[in-house]
């Protein structure tokens, strides 16, 4: 081997065993996170929109494990990171619209016995 060459190798041999440094660590919490907020979003009992939200917050997810699995971190972060938002859109829709049905509820409540108050009135 010639002085180049060597060179050449030990520079090959020193990029391959640094290359690994350069990948995207594995992002365990952010799949970790993903999978709470999911959860978190599956116990709110999202309906309509929302559960659509939901859907597609678990389809994200999956594509995450999935992406996990074949070693490619930096998808899987990104899907992760996209599944935790989805799943955080879907409970705070649904956290929305189960206000508002309380907020509905209670307004026909208060007119009912509006109404009450006014039929007793006039006996």
């Amino acid at each position: 081997m010639t002085l180049s060459s060597l060179k050449i190798h030990l520079a090959l041999a020193l990029l391959l065993s640094t290359s690994s440094s350069w990948a995207a660590p594995a992002p365990e919490a952010e799949l970790a996170a993903a999978e709470r907020a999911v959860a978190a979003a599956e116990r709110a009992e999202p309906r309509g929109q929302a559960a659509q939200v939901l859907d597609n917050a678990r389809g994200q997810l999956e594509a995450a494990r999935a992406a996990m699995a074949k070693r490619k971190h930096r998808d899987a972060l990104l899907l992760a990171e996209s599944a935790t938002a989805s799943a955080d859109l879907a409970r705070a829709q649904a956290r929305l619209d189960a206000a508002r049905v309380e907020v509905d509820s209670k307004a026909a409540r208060n007119a009912d016995l509006r109404r009450r108050l006014l039929v007793n009135r006039g006996s």
